[in-house]
This record gives C-alpha cells, sequence and structure tokens, in this order.
C-alpha cells in the first residue's frame, strides 16, 4: 500500500486513527497497540499477501533469538547472536541477492545461469537491518524484557516498515509505555498532517513531474550532449532528494498522528558542505547503523590512517550493495567511500598546516560537494555501466554542446550562448523535452534545497512556538488540495526498490 493512494489516505488511515483513538478512549492499551500492529500487517500484506508470513516469522524469529541471548551467557549468548544474525542475512541474501551472485560465479567459471524468479519482499532490507541491531543490542544488554506485541509493532510500525527510517529499541520501544502516546495531543496531530501534507507534494508534485525528463535520459541508448546530460542527471539528482524527502516527512507525519517520534533520516543533505557532512544528513539512520555496526566494529578510525580508510572503504561499498542487487550500487558506494577518503585527507592536512578555511570557500566546498554527488548519481541510476559512462561522456562535453530550441526561450538569448560556441539545435533532435519547464523547475529544486528549512524543521518552530498562523494553515490546506490533484499517477516511493 502506498502512501500516495486514495486507499490509504482516505480508508486506510483514518479507519486505522479512529479505531487507535477509540481503543484509546476506552484505556484498553495494549488493545490500541495490537490493533496498530493488526493494521500494520494488512498495510504490508495488501501489496502482496503471502509475504506476510515471511515478516511474520523474521519476527517471531529475531523475538525468540533476542530472549535466548538475553538469557543465555559467555559462548552461549555469542552463539544465539551470530547464529541470528547469520539467518538474517541468508534470508536477505536469498531474497535480494542470489541471482546477482549466481550470475558473476557463472560468469567468472564460463557456467551457463538462468536467473530464477524470485520476488523481492517489500521493506526486507530496512526490517531485516532493524531486527539485527535488535539482536545486537540484546546482545550488549540494551534491549531488556518486552511484549511481544510490543515488538511485532516495533517491527511492523506501518509509517517506516517500507522504506524508513531504520529505527533502534532504545529509540520506539519505551513511547509504546508511556502514557502520552495514548493520549490526544491536538499539536501532533496537526504537525502530522501538515508534514504528511508537504511529503505527499514533495512526492507527487516534484518528483513526479520530474520522473519523465530522467526516463528521456537513463532509460534509452542515444548520446547526450552537454545540457541533455545535465539536465537528465540533475532531475534525477532533485527526484530522487524530493522523492525520499517526501517519504521521510511522511512517515514523520504519520508517527506524530499516533504520538510515536520516528528518528529523522533527511536533514538537507544537498545543502552539505563536505561528503562527510552530506552522509551525516542523508538517509540518517542508515549511515548511523552503518557507522554503529560495522564501521566501528571493524575498526574505526582507533587503528591508524591507513586502517582507518579500509574501513571506510568497506563500510560504503557493502552500503552500495545494501541498495541492490547490482555492480552499479557498489560503484556508488565505492565512489562515496573514495570521496569520504579524501575529504578526511583534506582535513588532516588543514588541521596539520593549522589552516582554518575562510568562510569564502564554503561556496567552493559545496560546489564540489554537490558536483561529487550528482556525479555519483549516474551510477546509482543507471541500469549499466555501459549507460553510465555514455551519460558522464556527455556531461562533460565529449558530445558536444547543443541546446535544443524549445529549452532557449528568448531570441536574444540564442544570440549570447552563440557566440560562446554553444549550438542551438534547428528542431528536437532528443528525447528530453522538458523545454522551459524543465528549466525553471529544476531552477526552483535548486533555490529549494540549498536555502528553505527542511520541512520537519520548519513544522517544529511553528507548532513549538505557536507560531502555526492562519496563513500557514492555507499554505498547507492548498499543498495538500494540490497533491490530491496529481494522485491520479501513482508511482511507487524510489527507495521501495532497495
Amino acid at each position: 500500500m502506498l502512501f500516495n493512494s486514495y486507499v490509504f489516505l482516505f480508508i486506510f488511515l483514518p479507519v486505522t486513527w479512529i479505531l487507535f483513538r477509540l481503543a484509546c478512549a476506552k484505556r484498553v492499551l495494549d488493545v490500541a497497540l495490537a490493533m496498530l500492529m493488526v493494521a500494520s500487517l494488512v498495510f504490508y500484506s495488501y501489496w502482496n499477501p503471502p509475504f506476510v508470513f515471511l515478516i511474520l516469522f523474521s519476527i517471531l524469529f529475531n523475538y525468540s533469538c533476542g530472549r535466548l541471548i538475553e538469557k543465555a551467557s559467555g559462548r552461549y549468548r555469542s552463539l544465539w547472536l551470530y547464529g541470528g544474525v547469520a539467518v538474517n542475512l541468508l534470508l536477505i541474501a536469498y531474497f535480494k541477492y542470489a541471482n546477482f551472485m549466481m550470475s558473476n560465479i557463472s560468469w567468472f567459471f564460463g557456467w551457463e545461469w538462468t536467473a530464477r524468479d524470485i520476488f523481492l519482499p517489500l521493506g526486507i532490507s530496512f526490517f531485516t537491518f532493524q531486527q539485527i541491531a535488535y539482536l545486537i543490542d540484546c546482545a550488549k544488554g540494551l534491549a531488556k524484557e518486552h511484549a511481544f506485541t510490543h515488538y511485532a509493532l516495533f517491527v511492523t510500525f506501518f509509517p517506516q516498515l517500507i522504506a524508513g527510517p531504520i529505527v533502534r529499541y532504545e529509540e520506539i520501544m519505551p513511547q509504546f509505555a508511556r502514557l502520552r502516546t495514548f493520549a490526544m495531543n491536538y499539536r501532533n496531530v496537526a504537525m502530522g498532517l501538515a508534514l504528511l501534507s508537504l511529503g505527499l507534494f514533495k512526492k507527487v508534485v516534484i518528483a513526479d513531474t520530474l520522473s519523465p525528463w530522467v526516463a528521456a535520459a537513463f532509460d534509452t541508448h542515444d548520446p547526450l550532449t552537454f545540457f541533455e546530460a545535465w539536465g537528465g542527471v540533475l532531475s534525477y539528482t532533485f527526484q530522487i532528494y524530493f522523492d525520499f524527502s517526501g517519504y521521510s516527512d511522511m512517515a514523520l507525519g504519520l508517527g506524530r498522528l499516533f504520538n510515536i517520534d520516528l528518528p529523522i533520516n533527511f536533514n538537507s543533505p544537498y545543502k552539505a558542505l563536505s561528503i562527510s557532512d552530506f552522509w551525516r544528513r542523508w538517509h540518517m539512520t542508515l549511515s548511523s547503523f552503518l557507522r554503529d555496526y560495522l564501521y566501528i566494529p571493524l575498526g574505526g578510525n582507533r587503528q591508524g590512517k591507513i586502517r582507518r580508510n579500509v574501513n571506510l572503504m568497506t563500510t560504503m561499498l557493502l552500503g552500495g550493495l545494501w541498495h541492490g542487487a547490482s555492480w552499479n550500487f557498489v560503484v556508488w558506494g565505492g565512489l562515496h567511500g573514495v570521496f569520504l577518503v579524501i575529504n578526511h585527507a583534506y582535513r588532516k592536512l588543514l588541521s596539520a598546516l593549522n589552516i582554518t578555511p575562510p568562510r569564502i570557500l564554503l561556496p567552493v566546498h559545496w560546489g564540489i560537494t554537490f558536483i561529487s554527488v550528482v556525479c555519483a548519481w549516474v551510477f546509482f541510476r543507471s541500469t549499466s555501466f555501459a549507460r553510465s559512462w555514455e551519460i558522464l561522456y556527455g556531461m562533460f562535453g565529449g558530445n558536444g554542446a547543443v541546446l535544443p530550441p524549445n529549452w532557449v526561450p528568448f531570441s536574444w538569448l540564442r544570440g549570447v550562448l552563440t557566440s560562446f560556441g554553444v549550438e542551438i539545435a534547428q528542431a528536437p533532435t532528443w528525447s528530453l523535452t522538458g523545454g522551459k519547464n524543465q528549466i525553471l523547475l529544476l531552477a526552483a529544486c535548486t533555490l529549494a534545497v540549498v536555502c528553505l528549512p527542511n520541512s520537519y524543521e520548519w513544522a517544529c518552530n511553528r507548532f513549538k512556538r505557536d507560531h502555526f498562523t492562519a496563513t500557514w494553515a492555507v499554505f498547507i490546506g492548498g499543498a495538500l488540495a494540490i497533491s490530491l490533484c496529481f494522485l491520479n499517477r501513482v508511482s511507487e516511493f524510489l527507495y521501495f526498490q532497495f
């Protein structure tokens, strides 16, 4: 079930919320949580009902394993921990990576291999990582004994089930036991609806508008000139930003409707002044998971510069592979690993020379970071290495700089561009046909991601300080009304694929 669908917005969400509030009003708090758990399972099974048995098995197995870890000691605790983690990894390895691994093994040995028809369960990357973290926390004594219903809801809570955030035990489980979770909080309801409306607008109005321009650049074999390539890649850069930002806002808003504070997962990453800063802002819960459960256990930065760089590269390569069973994702993760190594070396050099960069260089830092991220997105979105290199070749002028006529809105501007060696085509000869609308939307997106506050920051400032005026109410209502007009072009969130 998609957040951006009529059945979710007008049937599932209001019915679930009303039933939850009725149970809370009757003071049957365990029933309220159980009802929310059942609703979350219905939400998950709507897309493909048989896979509800997979997530139920995962929940039962990990809950039982967690209890055994909690009660065991010494090597038996380690045995249950490693066994539990191994089962989770085998589960995700089969559904997500079996064909990828076998195709590569077959290629290496020269065997024939026909890919099996393995259907990827929604959200398996998220709820598997979430439960691996839970088992590790059990071994550390951080996850105390709790009711099965609470644990099942911790895993299945529908706002974060499909595409994150990756929540941890200490962030969510205590909220199921606090009384204010079950109280009627009108401020949370208002804030939740505002975030839901803004997230929906980002997804269906902005991200989905950019989608066909992205497909026109990436899902073709035609060579792209300089402007065509940059138009397509920037369209994807902003599509994935507003798609993921929209989902994150909607998840936070839906959590607020039920008085649950989900962790922030997205904090204006295109404002980052370094690649390290970018990863503190983009998919924040995945970044913290990889840091705490992979990078630090590998040794982090405690064993010298070379080992730190190896740990960084290992973490980012596996982080790339987490996103999908493709070498393109591995290369994308590897590029970010290289960027992080360079960033650490640059900071170390400045520290050794006792140099503090002047503020006038901040735009340069931002530009280098942004362009690096944009170039890496080419591998993330492309379906093959060949297409990735073709697009990068076009981005760096390999196919010339030709503007279609519908991209140049004024005749005087054509003369200026021609004087600088830019060719203006006599007729549209390529597939990106956004024209003036694409130019204006890309420019507006650039200003928005750099200058505007993120939605959660804005909502907190407005609602916690009672600055939410009638003007803002009209603005949010208008965003929601416009979004509802776009619901006829239903599309999945991009992170549903991962």
